[in-house]
């Protein structure tokens, strides 16, 4: 997203702490994918999707203007960095995209 004073911030689905997790936590949830066909439930195998929208071209650490947790579907803002009302529609958007 392009910001009004030309800052634009990026956020890419999964963030590299969810994305560790998920390899490792990845054989327990085949282990549960299979017991839950064998049980009739179905498939329940989801990748990462929490979102840090950072700084375009920075250092990519810090703390994140806004942030999307996946497993709770809340979004956090930082509104010393960023509008609340920006960060709503943004949260609107990514809702509806996802």
């Amino acid at each position: 997203m392009e910001l009004p004073d030309g800052t634009r911030l990026v956020g890419r689905g999964g963030t590299i702490g969810a994305w560790a997790l998920y390899v490792v936590l990845s054989p327990l949830t085949l282990i549960y994918n299979v017991a839950s066909l064998v049980g009739g439930y179905g498939l329940d195998w989801h990748l990462p999707t929490r979102t840090a929208w950072r700084t375009e071209g920075g250092p990519g650490a810090g703390r994140a203007p806004l942030r999307f947790y996946g497993i709770t579907d809340k979004y956090k803002v930082r509104t010393a960095r960023l509008d609340p009302r920006v960060a709503y529609a943004q949260a609107v958007l990514h809702y509806w995209s996802s």
